[in-house]
């Protein structure tokens, strides 16, 4: 079986875990039109050699710690939402969808984690408002507004961090992120 490795996340991309998350993916995801199963970056970034950019190997100054727990939190804040949508949700395959989104959007918080040497993932506070999401419409609305606020986050941050590196992974998240507001376009 070849195997692959995301240089963002350090995950192994393989033929048993391609479909994994596939409802995050405009187009699912296959060998011909490869998206990392668990981060969400595209094919570039998997590859059988290679350097992984979660492994910072330079000291980050005090912005950049301060940006990356900022994106931690995003991540977090999106990924328990969608979670908490994909419990609410009355279409299975809305349900999925949010699934699958919750996924990846936890492991970016787990990339901005390691990038930034945090020990561990912020427990948040649970919002209210989730019950007042009573439709599906209004549950993708939120998401679609969500996705376009992580898209300026990382836009406006990108120069902001001393790495290169992390300048990277947040261009290639920023390029998920896009695609996410596809997916949660009406």
């Amino acid at each position: 079986m070849e195997s692959f490795k995301c240089l963002i996340c350090g995950m192994n991309v393989n033929s048993s875990n391609i479909h994994i998350n596939k409802n995050s993916f405009l187009n699912g995801n296959s060998f011909e039109n490869l998206y990392c199963p668990f981060c969400g970056a595209d094919s570039p970034y998997i590859s059988s050699e290679g350097d992984i950019f979660i492994q910072i190997d330079e000291s980050l100054d005090q912005v950049t710690l301060d940006v990356l727990d900022k994106a931690m939190k995003l991540e977090v804040f999106n990924g328990e939402f969608y979670s908490e949508a994909s419990k609410l949700a009355k279409d299975e395959n809305t349900k999925i969808m949010f699934d699958d989104l919750s996924n990846i959007e936890m492991m970016h918080a787990r990339i901005h984690m390691k990038m930034g040497g945090f020990e561990s993932l912020p427990t948040l506070t649970k919002p209210t408002y989730y019950e007042k999401l009573s439709s599906d419409v209004l549950l993708i609305k939120e998401a679609h507004s969500r996705e376009i606020h992580a898209v300026a986050f990382y836009e406006k941050n990108m120069d902001s961090v001393c790495s290169p590196k992390i300048k990277e992974v947040f261009k290639v998240l920023s390029e998920v992120e896009k695609q996410h507001i596809y997916l949660t376009s009406e």
